[in-house]
């Protein structure tokens, strides 16, 4: 372990064409992935990462995310993400994140919920003994609770994808961040225009692999979001294999001003 400390992480963003959705400005996909750069980078520094863990015959699970955001930045402007640990509840550990923008003002916040497994044994392993929590673990709640979204109602197939090369990630399996983006493919391009997204919520349920077909569902029940000024619109994936739920999602938007 290189360092040892419970300050808040602090990285430094730029947003570059890279980075913005065709409306010019950072959109889900893009920060999921500096969300993810950031909390990779202080994994590393605090030895969480993934050679740490390796070491040890552990590795880290994303459970659960929840993301509110007010304001989403523009092409052009810069932004500064934090991140830190918080002593872990059972067997869960929480990492919460705040997005400031160039001014310095909270346009965003985040939390995830972690699992440590045993690399051969894939058994869930306590948190408690993982690390010294009262030496790294910050005081600070962003007051997000990732909690469980059921899957009930009927939902209707929005569209199909098959795993390729460029959705996994460094431990073969679909990066997390995907699933936003397959979410965000299946919608009309019309309604991205009209809508504004203010919350992400998901929960992954299962790991999904190069060659997997996989199909997005959307809860019927959800509002008609061409017609109301706001709501939350609910999905599912489904591997078409075996049927698995892979991941629930919920979206919160209100209508573009």
């Amino acid at each position: 372990m290189t360092n040892i400390s419970n300050s808040p992480w602090v990285e430094n963003f730029h947003i570059t064409s890279l980075l913005v959705n065709p409306l010019g400005r950072l959109g889900l996909y893009g920060l999921l992935n500096l969300l993810q750069e950031t909390a990779w980078i202080h994994a590393e520094k605090m030895g969480f990462g993934l050679l740490d863990m390796e070491k040890q015959g552990l590795f880290w699970v994303l459970t659960r995310q929840s993301l509110q955001m007010k304001t989403w930045p523009r092409f052009g402007e810069n932004i500064q993400i934090q991140t830190w640990l918080r002593a872990p509840e059972g067997a869960f550990v929480a990492r919460e994140f705040a997005i400031l923008n160039q001014s310095g003002e909270e346009i965003g916040l985040c939390s995830t919920s972690w699992l440590a497994l045993d690399r051969q044994s894939k058994k869930i392993l306590p948190a408690d003994n993982l690390r010294p929590w009262d030496q790294i673990a910050h005081a600070r709640s962003t007051g997000i609770n990732p909690e469980k979204i059921p899957v009930t109602g009927t939902y209707e197939k929005i569209a199909k994808y098959r795993v390729r090369n460029s959705d996994l990630d460094i431990n073969q399996h679909v990066n997390n961040t995907k699933y936003a983006q397959w979410i965000l493919d299946a919608i009309p391009y019309d309604l991205h225009k009209s809508l504004k997204l203010n919350t992400y919520s998901v929960n992954f349920l299962a790991e999904t692999h190069l060659g997997d077909e996989v199909e997005v569902h959307r809860n019927c029940s959800s509002p008609d979001v061409q017609l109301a000024s706001h709501g939350a619109s609910a999905y599912k994936g489904l591997r078409v294999g075996d049927e698995k739920v892979l991941f629930t999602a919920v979206l919160g938007w209100e209508k573009r001003k």
